[in-house]
């Protein structure tokens, strides 16, 4: 019967694009469909039995070969991508502005000789200027389209499933980190203008390292809660 699984692969690959994907997911459905025969065969079911409720549980797996090709199926469209980049670098312009403004209203302030209304002045812009493109990367972030789930799942709809969240994780820690080194290299630079201690603020670098490890950290956490 294990054979049987693999001819029945063997066929409904046959019209599958030739790429590695294409190779790789085949011979992950396979191994797949072998284990779930062999669960079914050692609780007592019959063979034949085990060897039909596999082929049934497949689904249509033609529906993925558009992932297993040049384009992904499960990636954002190419007007989308191009949304997405700019959203980013308008975003990462917007941080660098701010930072501009604060230095700026600083040195303005030490030059009137009136350091701390101007420099709370342009503390507040810095801060107002940064709420939109905070805003702007959390939209790129859930760009990706929601997968809908059905009520009975086969090993195709398992696998696409997978697939989505795992973009849009992918989306969300890839605009995590840019914000977190951007924020970095604005206070890296607005903490160095007014205080001088260039020999110390580079410390800033490594906190945000430390950041993105806690936050890469958390997405493996909440990851392998999904698959307990």
């Amino acid at each position: 019967m294990k054979e049987k699984i693999r001819q029945h692969f063997n066929e409904i690959f046959a019209d599958a694009p030739r790429t590695r994907k294409a190779l790789d997911l085949k011979q992950e459905m396979m191994q797949s469909a072998i284990d779930k025969y062999d669960d079914m065969v050692a609780d007592g079911y019959s063979e034949e039995d085990a060897y039909q409720s596999v082929i049934a549980s497949i689904g249509d797996v033609t529906e993925l070969f558009p992932e297993v090709e040049e384009k992904n199926l499960f990636m954002l469209s190419e007007k989308d991508r191009k949304k997405k980049a700019m959203l980013t670098a308008v975003s990462a312009g917007l941080y660098i502005f701010a930072g501009a403004v604060f230095i700026f209203f600083g040195m303005i302030s030490e030059i009137a000789h009136v350091p701390y209304e101007l420099t709370g002045l342009g503390l507040v812009c810095a801060l107002v200027i940064c709420i939109p493109p905070t805003v702007m990367l959390v939209y790129a972030a859930n760009m990706y389209p929601n997968y809908s789930k059905k009520e009975e799942q086969d090993m195709v709809e398992r696998l696409k499933e997978i697939k989505y969240s795992s973009n849009k994780e992918k989306a969300a820690r890839k605009t995590i980190n840019s914000l977190i080194w951007t924020v970095a290299l604005v206070l890296y630079f607005l903490i160095s203008f007014e205080t001088f201690d260039w020999h110390i603020t580079w410390i800033i670098f490594l906190i945000a390292a430390c950041v993105q490890q806690i936050v890469k950290l958390i997405f493996e956490l909440k990851t392998e809660e999904k698959h307990l």
